[in-house]
């Protein structure tokens, strides 16, 4: 670390590139922000940023990654919220999960050009930390929905391909025009939640048999 700082000066500061980092990136992106106005925002010098951070990349996976914290503890907290049955519980979830991307704008530049800078300059250690962490949201997601009532039957993969094309829809939202959108995402949502609590069965999640059974429908 940058040895004419003192350890309080670097916390502050450490402090202040995430959160000026978020404004900035939030507002022009990874490929339009560049590291003279992340550290002038911060208030060092260019030099003393690379001190903290190897590039602006870093420092973008540091910033979503603590948006992505913050994001997820209120999802987990839906959890809890009343509701007539299993599936409605899950979907106001769903509900509370996607009405919050639209507050995190930075999300936004992650789904299109800016993800190709990303895998090319950031470490790949980096991002597999992140995908892991996403995958362990979704356990504890998971767990916590048992422990409240909510029995969701299917596997981490199934719920993330679901909802994967739905995420990108609403962080591209201009695309389709929000009347169309808002529509169609609360027809997904529940349709989605019905399936992951076992109210709906996918011809595709049939398991294969393996062992050739009798056609005359008697047991082998």
């Amino acid at each position: 670390m940058p040895k004419g700082f003192t350890e309080h000066e670097k916390e502050l500061i450490g402090k202040r590139l995430i959160e000026q980092g978020y404004k900035l990136f939030s507002a022009y992106g990874l490929k339009k922000t560049n590291v003279e106005e992340l550290a002038e925002s911060a208030g060092i010098s260019k030099g003393a940023f690379y001190l903290f951070y190897e590039s602006k990349e870093a420092l973008f996976m540091d910033v979503t990654e603590q948006a992505e914290q913050h994001f997820r503890q209120q999802v987990l907290a839906a959890v809890d919220l009343p509701g007539p049955s299993p599936r409605a519980r899950f979907l106001a979830v769903l509900k509370v999960a996607f009405s919050l991307l639209k507050t995190i704008p930075l999300l936004k530049f992650i789904t299109g050009s800016d993800y190709d800078i990303l895998f090319r300059r950031v470490p790949p250690e980096k991002l597999q930390q992140h995908l892991v962490n996403d995958r362990k949201f979704f356990e504890e997601l998971i767990a916590r929905c048992w422990q409240a009532g909510i029995p969701v039957r299917v596997q981490i993969d199934d719920i993330v391909a679901l909802l994967y094309a739905v995420v990108m829809a609403v962080l591209h939202e201009d695309v389709f025009g929000p009347d169309i959108l808002n529509h169609a995402l609360d027809l997904q949502l529940e349709l989605i939640a019905a399936f992951c609590v076992g109210e709906v069965e996918l011809e595709a999640q049939k398991p294969v048999l393996l062992i050739p059974q009798p056609q005359d429908g008697t047991k082998p």
